[in-house]
Formats: C-alpha cells, structure tokens, sequence
C-alpha cells in the first residue's frame, strides 16, 4: 500500500516499543525501521554517549548490571540493513513523557505531534513484583500528522492489551529470555498491516495478536426527502436473502431518478427507515446524492472545470453516457461548450431552447446528472422568501363612500367601523396567519357563479352600500350584535341586515353555513339551501385558500423550492402559484412580495 494511493488508511512511517527502565527512564527498546526515532539512550546502548560523564545518565550507565545489558537493542536484528535510514523522524526525549506516561494517563489513548509526524500510543502502567513495584511500556505508531487515525485506535489499543495479558501470565516483557521477541512482533505489525492492512502474529502457546484494520468513513450528510441516490455499485450483484427487508425493498428503486420520499412510496417503507437505509448506503459509499432533475433548475459550473476539463476519463465517459443510444457522439469540446453555457437565472428548458440541444440526441437528465457526478456542475437553487411577516388576503380592497348619519352607532365600539366619512378609503385591519377569517363565497339570483365575499368589516362596508342605494340616511338604528353560538355566522348575519336595508323588492335569504369534512385542498363542495332549485336559490360555497397555511411559515430563505415541493408533494408549478397567491404578484415570474433567491 503506497502512501500516495487512493486508499483510507494511512501509511505506518513507523512503530516502536517503549518502556521504563529501571536505570535509565524512559527510553526506545525496539523501533522499526530502525534509526528513525533519535534518542539519547538508543546512542548510549550503542556505546556513543552524548551526555557529560559527569551526569546522572551517565553514572546510571555504569551501575547497570551485566545481565540487563541491552543485548537485544545492541544487537541489531537481521533485516536492520532493509530498514536503516539517515533521516529521523523525531526525537524521543522530546515526547517521552507523554509516551512513557504517569498513572493518570496509563491506559488512554494518548496521541502527540511532534513536527510533521503524529504518535500514537496507549500507555500500560502494571503494578506487581518488579523493582520500582510497577512496570510501564508502550507500543506506539508514528504517522503523519495530518492523517486521520481512527481506524489505528482499536489497533494500537488492542496491541497494548494483548501484551498486558502476555505480561500478567509470563512476565513476556519484563524477562530478559522473552522480550527480546519484541522486535520481530514489531517487524511482523510494520510489514503486514502497511502491505495487507491486516495480520495474525502467535506470541505463545494461548495468545496471539489478530488484526485487521476497517477504514473509517466520515459520517454522511442527514438525509433529506428530496435527495436523489444514484447507485455506485450494482445491487444485484451483492444482494442476498439475509439482507435487512427495508434496505432490500430501497435498493430496488434507486435509479437515479426517484428521490427519497417516492422510493419510500414505491417500496411501501416508512419515510424514518428509508432515511436511514438511504444513510447506511451513504457511510458505506455505495451510492451518492445529487438533486431533483427538473427542466425549471438552474445549473453552473464549479471551479474544478479547469482541471476536470483535461482529465481523459472525464471526457471518455461523457459521451456514450449522455447521448442517446444510436446516435452519433459529439466531440468533447462541444460538450464542454454546452456545459459552459448553463448559467444561474437561466433554466434547462431555456439552455436546451437557445442551443437546440436535442437535435444532437442528448438526454438531458444524464447531461446534467454527469456534471453533477463529477463535480464539475453545481445546482443553483431557488429560495423564496416572504418580505413581510404578514398575511395578505387574496382580496382587492374598495374605496368606499358613505353618507353622514345621525345614527348614534358612533358612540359603540362595534359599531364605529360603519360610521365611514364621506370620500373616505377603507382600510383592511392587520391580522395575523393565525387570525385570518374564513372565505365564504355567496351567489345571487342573478349570477351562477359564486364569489368571494370580504371578511367582516369589508361586509359592513358594503352595507353602508346598500344603504346608500336604499335612499337618503335615516334615523334608523342599527345594532350589529356578537353572534351566539347556536345562531348563524357573522357573514350570513350580515348578508340578512344587507337584505333588509335593500328594500322589499329583493327576496330575503335564510343561508346556513354547511359544515363540511374534507381537507383544504379537496374540491370545492357547493351545498344547496333549503333544498331549492340550484338555479334560482343562493348557496353558500366553502372556498379553499390558493395556498396551504403551512406554506407561508417556511418562506423565510431557508427552504429551498425542492423542499417546499416534496413537503407539500406537488409539483414546481402548483408551487409557483401558491407563491403568486401569497405574494399577490401578476403571476408568469411576479411573486409579489415573495422575492426569489438563486443560490
């Protein structure tokens, strides 16, 4: 495994076993390769002491006894010449007590970085019949130091453990007739886990070292519904019976086109577990995500065009993967050429008009979806965002004129919204979402349609209408009351005060609200009153809103349309209506108030 390949494991620079001696401290027993930790110890078991003889290390040296002699670290092993270096990586004493470290360290994992290079050890501290009554060691890996160890900590911890237990049963590191089996244990963990990322090492007749190093994948990104999983690998091949049943049922929908809310609707799964079916695929990368083709998005191109542009798989790949089958391939800088084209603010359906795009036979889905792929294209979403806070009613407001009366209403509160001056404009009151009155929609003898009629205080304004009609202002008084529970509703109430007023001439109306079991967006339910013919008796008609209530609360720039569309499962042009309808726009591209963020 070279240290420059593709793979998640980091390459081990090297590994080598520590130890407290009981003479001369911390200090390097075994390394391989050898040479490439520099400490002063290893130089002075070699006969080459850097200290004054004066010192303390140095007198330590001579009350060493004959049989502790670092026979085994003199001695160099037969593959020294395969592994010796003049480059050092580190120095030991520069981290030797984070290595050979105190008991409230001794058994964690302890990671250190020294220069351009990171070590990984776990300390073991073992208390017992020894000199000093204890016995610490390490066996410790040297990376570098931006690798990510993950996968090397149960590897590291594991070793550590393993000859814990050697050291508990046989005194394996500690006894001069065993320990020097160190070495070869260290060569066996450099070569095979750097070449095979896996070993098997026997130490005794019971114990052994079995490894095998898994990579660690980051953690994917949380799935959301309207993220599309394409497959990296076939499904077919690798599927078996003992799969999990939700994970079996997904894998058979994921085809590059379905998003996770309807692979969740095909497979007949519930949306939490094919979210997290969709997550494990994701860790595993086994498949990646890209977003919702719609001939309304928006594509641009990333920065890495500039080298992706070169690459010969890029441009091997691309054509017999986006034209369709039996038609010629276009060269590659004419591919590249429509690539360039897309831009923010300009839609596929626009690029495909101006360029004719399928007169060359390419499909466009896996046009877009192949740049996504590679990395060389990049969605543009849509963000709509309400620019204010409140909720219009979808009703035009009327200038209204009303003649003076001496009616004494003006001194009630109830009353005083039908006291208007002359030539003056009335004004809806601000309410809030959760304010917003009921629709109601009324039909007269003269018309076959319904139409909307306004909330309450606009139905008092038009009965000051009506009054108007009826002739000159009267004395008459007019008590608007609260309606009671068991009574009709204030519009009805109101539409009977307005018949009254109208003279005797027009017929008088009993309209009861029908109470009505379905959901807003269910059609539109006319129900007739009194049992009359429907061509000639008013009915009362339960109009939905244009848009969901719910919609509103989420147009804050936070949500982008994707989301809205799979939320509320629609498509993009119900969506844009429901943003024309809350923003009040003209409609074909106005939204209103509801301004649109491309990023």
């Amino acid at each position: 495994m070279s240290s420059n390949s593709n793979s998640f494991l980091p390459r081990l620079r090297s590994v080598f076993y520590a130890r407290f001696d009981e003479y001369r401290g911390p200090e390097i027993a075994y390394q391989v390769p050898e040479g490439l930790i520099a400490s002063s110890a290893g130089f002075i078991s070699a006969g080459v002491s850097p200290t004054p003889s004066g010192s303390s290390r140095a007198s330590s040296i001579i009350l060493l006894p004959p049989d502790r002699s670092s026979e085994s670290r003199v001695k160099p092993s037969p593959r020294k010449s395969s592994f010796s270096s003049n480059r050092t990586l580190l120095n030991f004493d520069d981290i030797s007590k984070y290595i050979i470290a105190q008991s409230p360290l001794c058994g964690r994992l302890v990671t250190c970085t020294a220069g351009i290079y990171k070590v990984l050890g776990f300390p073991v501290e073992l208390l017992g019949n020894y000199e000093r009554y204890y016995f610490r060691f390490n066996i410790c890996f040297v990376f570098d130091a931006s690798a990510d160890l993950s996968c090397y900590e149960p590897i590291v911890r594991k070793v550590n453990r393993v000859l814990t237990a050697c050291e508990e049963e046989s005194s394996f590191l500690s006894s001069p007739e065993t320990s020097f089996k160190i070495h070869a244990i260290l060569e066996q963990l450099y070569e095979d886990l750097n070449s095979y990322s896996e070993t098997s090492i026997p130490i005794d007749n019971f114990n052994s070292i079995e490894l095998k190093i898994f990579p660690f994948y980051p953690n994917p990104p949380p799935v959301k519904d309207w993220m599309v999983p394409v497959a990296l690998i076939r499904f077919d091949n690798i599927m078996e019976q003992n799969w999990d049943l939700t994970m079996a049922k997904v894998c058979k929908y994921i085809d590059g086109t379905n998003h996770v809310a309807r692979i969740a609707h095909l497979a007949d799964c519930d949306i939490v577990l094919t979210r997290q079916a969709i997550g494990h695929l994701l860790y595993y990368q086994v498949i990646m995500t890209i977003d919702i083709f719609q001939y309304s998005n928006m594509y641009t191109l990333r920065k890495s065009i500039q080298w992706l542009a070169d690459e010969t798989h890029v441009k091997e790949e691309c054509g017999p993967y986006v034209i369709k089958e039996g038609r010629s391939i276009p060269d590659w800088p004419k591919l590249l050429h429509l690539y360039s084209r897309m831009r923010p603010g300009k839609t596929i359906f626009e690029w495909m008009q101006d360029h004719d795009v399928r007169s060359l036979g390419i499909d466009i889905r896996r046009f877009a979806s192949f740049g996504v792929i590679k990395g060389f294209l990049r969605r543009v979403y849509c963000w709509p965002m309400l620019l204010t806070d409140e909720i219009q009613q979808p009703l035009e407001s009327k200038s209204t004129t009303l003649p003076p009366s001496p009616s004494p209403l003006t001194s009630r509160k109830r009353a005083s919204s039908l006291s208007v001056a002359p030539h003056a404009t009335l004004t809806r009151p601000r309410r809030r979402p959760s304010e917003v009155a009921p629709v109601f929609a009324t039909v007269n003898e003269h018309s076959t349609s319904g139409t909307v009629s306004p909330p309450p205080r606009v139905a008092e304004a038009s009965l000051g209408t009506l009054r108007s009609r009826a002739g000159p202002p009267s004395p008459q008084t007019i008590r608007v009351r609260e309606p009671r529970r068991h009574s009709t509703t204030t519009p009805a109430s109101l539409f009977e005060i307005a018949q009254a007023l109208a003279g005797p001439t027009e017929p008088r109306l009993h309209v009861v609200r029908p109470r009505l079991s379905r959901s807003p967006s269910s059609p539109v339910v006319k129900t007739q009153a009194n049992g009359a013919a429907p061509s000639s008796t008013p009915v009362l008609v339960s109009q939905p809103l244009a848009y969901p209530p719910s919609l509103v609360p989420l147009l804050d720039g936070e949500h982008h349309t994707d989301e809205l569309c799979c939320r509320f499962e629609v498509g993009r042009p119900t969506l844009e209506r429901w943003l024309v309808a809350v923003g009040e726009g003209s409609g074909d591209g106005d939204f209103g108030k509801v301004l649109i963020i491309y990023r």
